[in-house]
């Protein structure tokens, strides 16, 4: 079978890794997008481990030079639905075109619905919806004229792990943070420090990836509901995936100067499981500033559009002398203040594009070569 894993720009390289571990051949990597092939039991194994993964696909049809809507609609018409659609479930459509000769996703929607319903009951019939099965959510994405028709087998994307119930005003998406804690290079048996913890989602994440805690265990996924694979399958694979957990202590500090935002990093932090073991405290990262740190520091301080503050330079200044003062501190920020590369020693950080949330940004992270 052959599978895409969406994620989120400039993290790639992580997913590959992550497919890779667990049995999956790389067929090919493009922009966001990761395509590779496995059997069904691998569907489960990414779902649950995937740290950076946005949403995993079924590639049901893939078709180059698709440059009118009569042949588009002949390929999705091909596809064998049956097999998963068995409850009348409803039909989710999503579409997207790119630099493509057919460039109206509302049109791509219509035609790859009557397409699906006219492959399910044949033309001309009804195909009556049942409310309260799953929906299934079919993509059809056309980029450079290359049709590829996928059918959503995670549900909600892979960074909703289940345990953040409560976030602040500007949360970092879990996949985000976990992929910042493996850009890192955070040895785990090191401290961890995160200056600007907010809701707790960097270092919650950092102490699952320390635990090598599958992130998908607390939750659900549409193939389940869908009966994709075997009951029995996936519980042996959440069982393997609980016995490769690892225990002991990690030392994790996470801060902010929000006591609000703190009290609910500690309830997501609890959720997750790891109840009183982060260090959480109310503190300015100022404070800092006189002590010797040693391990690794990862945070999401605040910037422009996405947080105000009142004096971004010379916070961003003090962070950096941080970074300068402590030979034995690593990590890094992730920041859309493109002038920090102005305030800081060229060659000191080396800087990797990421978005978050849709806004452009950049983790610097210290240069120790």
């Amino acid at each position: 079978m052959k599978f895409v894993l969406s994620t989120i720009a400039g993290v790639e390289s992580i997913a590959k890794k992550e497919i890779e571990k667990v049995g999956g051949k790389i067929e090919q990597t493009t922009d966001r997008i990761i395509t590779f092939s496995g059997d069904i039991d691998l569907m489960v194994k990414v779902n649950l481990w995937s740290r950076v993964g946005n949403k995993l696909y079924i590639l049901l049809a893939e078709e180059d030079d698709v440059t009118d809507f009569e042949y588009f609609f002949e390929i999705i018409k091909k596809i064998s639905f049956k097999k998963y659609f068995k409850n009348n479930n409803p039909i989710i459509v999503k579409s997207s075109s790119t630099r493509s000769e057919l460039f109206s996703p509302r049109t791509m929607q219509s035609l790859c619905k009557k397409a699906i319903v006219d492959s399910l009951v044949g033309k001309g019939n009804i195909y009556n919806e049942d409310e309260k099965s799953e929906p299934i959510e079919i993509l059809a994405l056309l980029v450079d004229n290359k049709l590829r028709v996928m059918l959503n087998t995670t549900g909600e994307a892979l960074h909703k792990r289940g345990y953040r119930t409560e976030a602040g005003e500007a949360p970092i998406k879990e996949s985000l943070a976990a992929a910042l804690v493996l850009l890192s290079g955070w040895k785990f048996r090191e401290n961890f420090y995160d200056f600007f913890c907010g809701s707790g989602t960097i270092p919650i994440e950092a102490l699952m990836i320390a635990k090598n805690i599958a992130p998908g265990l607390k939750r659900s996924f549409a193939f389940e509901r869908l009966g994709l694979v075997q009951s029995e399958v996936i519980e042996n694979e959440k069982k393997l995936a609980k016995n490769k957990e690892f225990s002991g202590e990690y030392k994790i500090f996470a801060s902010d100067i929000d006591e609000q935002l703190l009290e609910i990093a500690k309830k997501n932090a609890k959720k997750a499981g790891f109840d009183g073991q982060i260090m959480f405290e109310k503190k300015n990262f100022t404070d800092y500033l006189g002590k010797d740190l040693t391990g690794t520091l990862v945070s999401n301080p605040p910037y422009g559009e996405r947080l105000k503050s009142d004096n971004l330079e010379a916070m961003y200044n003090s962070i950096d002398k941080i970074f300068r003062k402590n030979k034995n501190l690593n990590g890094g920020i992730i920041s859309s203040f493109l002038e920090f590369d102005n305030l800081v020693k060229r060659n000191f950080y080396k800087k990797r594009k990421l978005y978050n949330g849709g806004e452009l940004c950049y983790f610097w992270k210290k240069n120790i070569n």
